[in-house]
């Protein structure tokens, strides 16, 4: 593979050495704000992957090869992110405080113990040249890269959110369809700030960057309270009364997520008919 290394690599190998230093930490203690970090620095590490395979798109499954070493520490990471969301919530509803939800608390401190633990020894059992064969391949695909290639695939990875948006749009938005916007957006986002930093144009105003902003951040605060709904639900699931005071706070987080909802499904409709017209 001749060619010299495309500048786009810089950007990988800067998220590359953050997500070591976070792996290295975390096999020696294991904090939850360092998993999330590393999960957020693995996402880029997989975008980046997937844009190799597009311009390499002759090497069978070749984001499967490079990526997948890192998929059950990427699975179990975005596990960890998902109880801090919800932990989060806890704290911001004062239910922490609240000894009415101590059996509740326990099994929110049990889950945790327990993920926490997983995550670890995943963590200690993952031999670390898996870093190495990762940079090294990475490094190899992303040399002799010219500049069309770069702007064609950034182009047909949004592009393929777009069309998914523009799908979903015709249809009712519903808790997956408003899950897989959040994502989406977090790839175009991440895209068009690699075209940006590697001195190519946007795909999109700056308006629109903007708008996406917005919506991801409401889609984030959807989000943890979904996923307070589900937890919550899930441990009230097996009991054969539940107590009024479970009741009274799953109608409170219903009630909120009809708010967050309404939200982010207006700010999804006004932000497609400028991106999807």
């Amino acid at each position: 593979m001749q060619g010299k290394i495309s500048p786009i690599f810089g950007l990988f190998q800067q998220q590359f050495e953050k997500a070591k230093i976070h792996f290295s930490s975390l096999g020696k203690e294991f904090k939850g704000k360092k998993a999330i970090e590393l999960e957020e620095k693995l996402i880029f590490l997989e975008i980046y992957i997937d844009l190799l395979s597009r311009i390499h798109f002759e090497e069978d499954k070749l984001k499967f090869k490079l990526f997948s070493p890192f998929k059950d520490i990427f699975k179990k990471l975005k596990k960890v992110k998902h109880l801090k969301m919800v932990l989060s919530q806890v704290e911001s509803l004062k239910i922490q405080n609240n000894m009415v939800f101590s059996t509740y608390l326990k099994s929110l401190e049990s889950d945790k113990k327990k993920l926490y633990a997983e995550a670890y020894d995943l963590i200690v059992g993952t031999p670390f040249h898996i870093w190495e064969k990762l940079y090294e391949d990475a490094f190899n695909f992303s040399k002799g890269l010219k500049p069309l290639m770069i702007n064609t695939a950034t182009t047909q990875i949004i592009n393929e959110e777009l069309e998914y948006f523009n799908l979903e749009q015709k249809t009712n938005l519903d808790s997956k369809a408003l899950k897989d916007i959040y994502e989406g957006l977090r790839v175009i986002i991440a895209l068009e700030n690699l075209r940006i930093e590697s001195g190519f144009n946007s795909i999109f105003v700056p308006d629109v960057h903007q708008h996406m902003g917005t919506l991801r951040l409401a889609l984030f605060d959807w989000y943890q309270n979904h996923l307070f709904i589900q937890h919550l639900t899930f441990f009230l699931t097996d009991k054969e009364s539940i107590p009024k005071k479970y009741l009274d706070l799953l109608s409170q987080l219903q009630l909120k997520k009809k708010s967050h909802t309404q939200n982010v499904v207006q700010k999804c409709k006004f932000l497609f008919e400028r991106i999807l017209e």
